[in-house]
């Protein structure tokens, strides 16, 4: 069970490092950098990511991990 629980954990570590960097690529082709857009996204509630966009990923995303973080098929 608890290697269930550390897959999960390490799943959802995955889809939020993706998620981030969606946000943050979001951002720059708005013209805003990181800490622009965190101000922005904290001040509409967005906390998680405000913080998140911050710092650098927690767990690397590659191609194949982005398609596992999505659900996707893997190359």
């Amino acid at each position: 069970m608890m290697a269930d629980q550390l897959e999960f954990l390490n799943g959802v570590a995955k889809l939020h490092a993706f998620y981030t960097e969606h946000v943050r690529m979001l951002a720059h082709a708005y013209g805003l950098s990181d800490e622009q857009a965190a101000k922005l996204l904290d001040g509409f509630g967005y906390y998680n990511v405000a913080r998140a966009i911050l710092h650098p990923p927690k767990v690397d995303i590659t191609p194949a991990e982005a398609g596992d973080a999505e659900g996707g098929p893997r190359p």
